[in-house]
């Protein structure tokens, strides 16, 4: 029996328009009056996240691929910043390969140019979403936008030697894809205290090794008291494989990855087409079924 169900967002719960559909809030709604924890496993920050849920759910959230827990209640339950040490080390990297990122504190959202993070995230949704034109991703882009908490500043320095500010992500898009990421990875890959994931092909997250969906997923359900085996993650890219991989039941989308394909014991519906109502109304309905055997 599933106790716990945790979505990703990008190209798993939003749809092609970064819209929570009615269908995928219902069946949230459905799971959480069977008895079901529904979390939000993501990588953006809470005040990033909530705004897509309208107020139509209250789920709690992994935040940051990790790097943040918080109750439905929104209160912190963990925290997993970067090392400062290793946020220099990657910081100087993006700036000699003149490459833009962003940096994720628990201050808020920091970036250094509005045109760079706008033309980003248009191309993040047109890669997450093929169907939809260049175009119509920087419309909605810029809609988004309009209403996000982001922070804008000439350069990094101030907040990288902040002993106030944590630095609980940093997020590097680049649409040249791996001909830019393999050699990042391969040169900060030897830090051995980050992670190096992505939600996107046209972008790499780094976390602090401790801050993984996976590990914190297992964590908040241990406090629960639910085992491993009651808890179902579903995700279509690379930063959700460490959550699919220790859930009982990973579930991969119909438009996920190879990796997460085959990592996946169970397979839906794409992000467009409600995969995530659909695999929610069957685990109700299996649920009902055990239950009534037992």
């Amino acid at each position: 029996m599933i106790k716990i169900i945790a979505s990703d967002m990008d190209g798993t719960l939003l749809n092609e328009k970064m819209m929570i559909s009615q269908k995928n809030i219902d069946a949230i709604n459905h799971a959480t009056a069977n008895g079901i924890d529904f979390l939000i496993a993501s990588g953006r920050q809470l005040d990033e996240a909530k705004p897509f849920l309208m107020n139509k759910i209250h789920p709690g959230y992994i935040t940051l691929n990790g790097a943040e827990v918080y109750s439905k209640d929104e209160k912190l339950v963990s925290s997993n910043p970067v090392s400062k040490t290793s946020a220099l080390k990657v910081a100087e990297y993006m700036d000699e390969h003149d490459l833009y990122y962003e940096l994720i504190t628990d201050k808020g959202v920091f970036s250094n140019s509005l045109e760079k993070r706008t033309v980003s995230i248009a191309q993040l949704l047109n890669v997450l979403n093929p169907t939809t034109t260049y175009e119509k991703a920087l419309a909605d882009t810029k809609a988004v936008l309009k209403h996000a908490k982001t922070i804008y500043v000439d350069d990094y320095d101030e907040i990288l030697n902040d002993s106030e500010t944590k630095v609980m992500k940093l997020l590097v898009f680049d649409n040249r894809q791996d001909e830019i990421f393999e050699p990042l990875k391969a040169s900060l890959g030897v830090i051995d205290d980050i992670v190096i994931t992505s939600s996107s092909p046209n972008n790499l997250e780094i976390n602090s090794i401790d801050a993984q969906k996976g590990s914190a997923l297992m964590e908040y359900a241990k406090q629960k008291g639910v085992n491993p085996e009651e808890v179902m993650a579903i995700g279509d890219n690379m930063n959700d494989y460490s959550m699919i991989k220790a859930a009982g039941i990973g579930v991969a989308m119909k438009n996920a990855v190879p990796e997460i394909t085959a990592l996946a014991d169970e397979h839906t519906d794409t992000n467009v087409n409600d995969g995530v109502a659909k695999i929610i109304e069957k685990v109700i309905q299996n649920n009902k079924t055990v239950g009534n055997r037992e």
